[in-house]
């Protein structure tokens, strides 16, 4: 029996299996429950049962474990990951997650420019890029690289909202609110967007 799945643009093929399988398959790539896709992406790893999809397997598994706090287990998924397809990009936007956590920003800084090698517009490599910029308090590289991922992607709300805070460090309130106020254009409930919002009012008032 042929099962057809497409799974937030990466897992997407033919697989030749019974739709028993289907299960493990979406539940590894699902968010909601991070265990469950941890538990799920093991199965589909072990039956083999996407051999020419295992580094995205991998990648499912290791950003699960990430999100659960399990850094060592991540690690070890995502650069089984890469080693499996180099050319992957996905890995590569975790791992340097992982290394900004860990303030390792000159690691951080390959991982993103790997994957922006591999893919000159990836919107996502270039958000995480600029954080890790505000980080080393290099503010208008982070700003240059959050407009990137705003060109790239308009609707793309989390680059708005770094623009933001880095505006607001750089003393540009006036700025900074625009970019705040175009984030909760785009999603009128995030909090760090009206948090930074109502910081930038309240602060213009006391002025």
């Amino acid at each position: 029996m042929i099962f057809v799945r497409c799974i937030v643009g990466l897992f997407c093929t033919v697989v030749a299996t019974s739709f028993a399988y289907a299960g493990p398959i979406e539940d590894c790539s699902q968010e909601n429950d991070l265990r469950l896709s941890v538990r799920a992406c093991s199965k589909v790893i072990e039956s083999n049962l996407l051999p020419e999809k295992l580094e995205v397997t991998y990648y499912f598994r290791g950003n699960a474990h990430r999100r659960l706090g399990n850094t060592r287990r991540a690690l070890k998924d995502l650069h089984r990951s890469v080693e499996i397809n180099p050319s992957y990009k996905h890995p590569y936007i975790e791992l340097g997650i992982i290394s900004k956590n860990r303030k390792n920003y000159k690691l951080a800084l390959e991982h993103y420019n790997k994957a922006l090698e591999i893919d000159p517009r990836f919107a996502k490599a270039y958000y995480n890029r600029g954080n890790v910029y505000f980080g080393m308090n290099k503010y208008t590289r982070s700003i240059a690289d959050y407009d990137r991922a705003t060109d790239l992607e308009p609707n793309y709300i989390f680059p708005y909202i770094g623009r933001a805070f880095s505006l607001l460090e750089m003393g540009d309130n006036k700025a900074a609110l625009v970019s705040a106020e175009h984030a909760l254009r785009l999603a009128p409930r995030n909090a760090h967007a009206a948090e930074i919002r109502a910081h930038i009012l309240d602060e213009a008032k006391r002025n």
